[in-house]
């Protein structure tokens, strides 16, 4: 099956926060994100995407989305065994993601790669600023970028990817996590060049994301466990004492402060 730039990263959508469920009875897809937090990512991104790239083609539909308060959940499941069929020729089974892997046509593509490992990021990975406790006052400005898997395949393809890419990642520490509970591996890229680096030729769509960045590169931090809501309301303020026909701009040209106009491109 032909792999372009848009099921590429949708590949990697689907790896950090989608499911396939497969029994005698019925075959499930499954895709979804928080319902505070990447409603607005769903809606102005990977539905649209989504539907071009997969539910228009082959069923001439749209997904659906629905809120799911009790859980926190905003997603869309179809049960439909053509499309669960369509993941499998990816290479993306159903089942447990402990074993998950990347494709080798994403391994071998750089191209494919940076569009996939978007996808994952954006759902499965995040962007963080520790504290400078060197300086007289720390604040909380210096980026990382991590991604976490029970999957120490995964793991150790996204390195693979992020060392072609000249990211310098660099392994973090085993979490054994709770009882019963899988342990996580990770990988983190820490310089603030290479931070840089990752933004400018992968980048972020989910607005969960980019809004940290966009604070930090306005005001040189980004404070700490802060909402959605109100890193857009830091930067509404931002944008409201600047000069005049000053604009607040996410990464890739969008302008999250009007992300409804955010189409796939």
């Amino acid at each position: 099956m032909k792999i372009d730039g848009d099921l590429a990263e949708l590949m990697g959508i689907h790896i950090g926060d989608g499911c396939i469920s497969v029994n005698d009875r019925y075959s499930e897809y499954y895709l979804g994100g928080d319902l505070t937090q990447e409603k607005e990512y769903h809606d102005t991104w990977v539905g649209p995407l989504f539907n071009k790239t997969i539910m228009i083609p082959l069923f001439n539909k749209k997904v659906v989305y629905k809120e799911h308060p009790k859980v926190g959940v905003y997603g869309f499941y179809i049960f439909n065994k053509e499309l669960v069929g369509f993941f499998n020729k990816l290479g993306i089974k159903s089942g447990s993601k402990i074993n998950v892997r990347i494709p080798e046509s994403i391994m071998n593509d750089e191209k494919l790669s940076k569009r996939f490992l978007r996808g994952l990021y954006d759902t499965d990975g995040t962007i963080y600023f520790n504290k400078n406790y060197s300086a007289k006052n720390p604040i909380h400005n210096r980026p990382k970028i991590k991604m976490d898997s029970v999957s120490k395949g995964l793991i150790d393809d996204v390195s693979k990817l992020l060392v072609n890419l000249k990211l310098d990642p660099r392994p973090r520490k085993v979490y054994q996590g709770k009882r019963n509970k899988n342990p996580a591996y990770g990988v983190i890229i820490d310089k603030i060049s290479r931070v840089k680096l990752f933004l400018k030729i992968i980048g972020f769509k989910n607005s969960k994301h980019y809004t940290k960045w966009a604070i930090f590169k306005k005001q040189g931090f980004c404070p700490p466990h802060t909402s959605l809501q109100q890193r857009k309301e830091i930067l509404v303020n931002q944008k409201n004492n600047a000069p005049p026909h000053t604009k607040v701009w996410g990464l890739n040209g969008v302008c999250f402060l009007d992300a409804q106009s955010a189409t796939p491109h």
